[in-house]
């Protein structure tokens, strides 16, 4: 079309999304995932962004998971720099994106038509998360742990996105947005934990499901069963908190999940893991090790892939906590700059 016609044309796809991106970037400020007490309630979750470009759909299934259509939506594009991003509108060479810090931009991209699996490595950028007492990121360490749960799932043959795969910052908003829009069979935010308060003879894995989503309790208990035959024949002097097991915890400000990225993903079955205490000795020395990450990646794995493919009940719950702790104000927008997007 004539560069003053596509000039308008993206204009306009501009103006249609600031509304949007405007909602996402306030219910995003303030909110954050950086442990048990430290992720902000919102008052109301952010709606759903995409505004997906639609083909003709074809389907095909693999490997007993739910098929993906080869052609359809366009949910999300994977920009040049191998970002995905939700897709809010736009063209093939001028997508309208919500970017990492929950702006909006045009970018081109190759299309992302959903996923088996989203993995959302938590922290990044100057949102290091804890820090163990070797100096281990805890940013560095959900992201690789998260690269290799992708690759376990992937030789079973689901299709698995990333919410981030490099060291960027990424806001709640964004990271539930991708999650929503590629309508996984499970979304998964990996964490590692800090400031225990005991010593445990088993592994103190911690798992957070939704309030309201019967297979994301279920996830959670089966994730329980994993990390506990996976992690613990490593037998060390595992660290414990207030919240072992598999739980939900609800605002006492709100009355929803008290983790945002659990409750701004609803609609998509979610759990947030804490596998382990980086902030304990004993086991950021294990963390350190090939052989420990690769059992923490085939607990997150196997867990998956029994939610899919059994109907196993999963154990290790306990009733939800009520939480009043002010949190703190990671994942937010203030303060996020965008890193390179193509």
């Amino acid at each position: 079309m004539p560069r003053s016609s596509h000039l308008i044309l993206l204009s306009a796809i501009a103006l249609l999304a600031a509304g949007v991106v405007a909602a996402l970037a306030a219910a995003s400020e303030g909110d954050a995932v950086t442990g048990p007490t430290t992720d902000a309630p919102a008052e109301t979750s952010p709606e759903a962004a995409a505004a997906p470009t639609s083909t003709a759909p074809s389907t095909t299934a693999v490997l007993g998971f739910p098929a993906i259509a080869d052609h359809g939506e366009v949910r999300a594009v994977r920009t040049p720099v191998g970002l995905v991003l939700p897709v809010l509108g736009g063209e093939q060479g001028a997508w309208q994106v919500l970017t990492p810090c929950a702006t909006s931009a045009v970018v081109p991209g190759e299309p992302v038509l959903g996923a088996h699996v989203v993995l959302d490595p938590g922290h990044g950028g100057d949102e290091p998360g804890a820090v163990g007492p070797t100096g281990l990121r805890e940013a560095d360490l959900n992201l690789d742990i998260a690269r290799r749960v992708r690759a376990l799932l992937e030789a079973e043959g689901a299709t698995v996105v990333l919410t981030r795969d490099a060291d960027v910052r990424m806001t709640l908003a964004t990271r539930a947005s991708i999650a929503r829009t590629m309508s996984p069979v499970a979304f998964l935010s990996i964490h590692h934990n800090a400031a225990p308060v005991g010593r445990s003879g088993v592994p103190g894995s911690e798992l957070y499901h939704q309030l309201a989503d019967p297979e994301s309790k279920r996830l959670a208990g089966l994730l329980w069963e994993e990390m506990q035959e996976h992690l613990a024949p490593f037998g060390t002097d595992w660290a414990i908190g207030d919240d072992p097991g598999a739980r939900a915890r609800r605002s006492m400000r709100t009355g929803d999940d008290y983790y945002g990225i659990l409750r701004n993903a609803q609609g998509v079955t979610s759990v947030l893991t804490e596998a382990a205490y980086l902030s304990n000795p004993a086991e950021n020395a294990l963390l350190e090790t090939e052989e420990f990450r690769d059992a923490e990646a085939r607990a997150i794995a196997d867990g998956v892939l029994r939610l899919l493919r059994t109907d196993d009940p999963g154990s290790g719950f306990k009733p939800t906590k009520e939480v009043a702790v002010p949190a703190g104000s990671g994942g937010g927008v203030r303060g996020c700059v965008d890193p390179p997007l193509a």
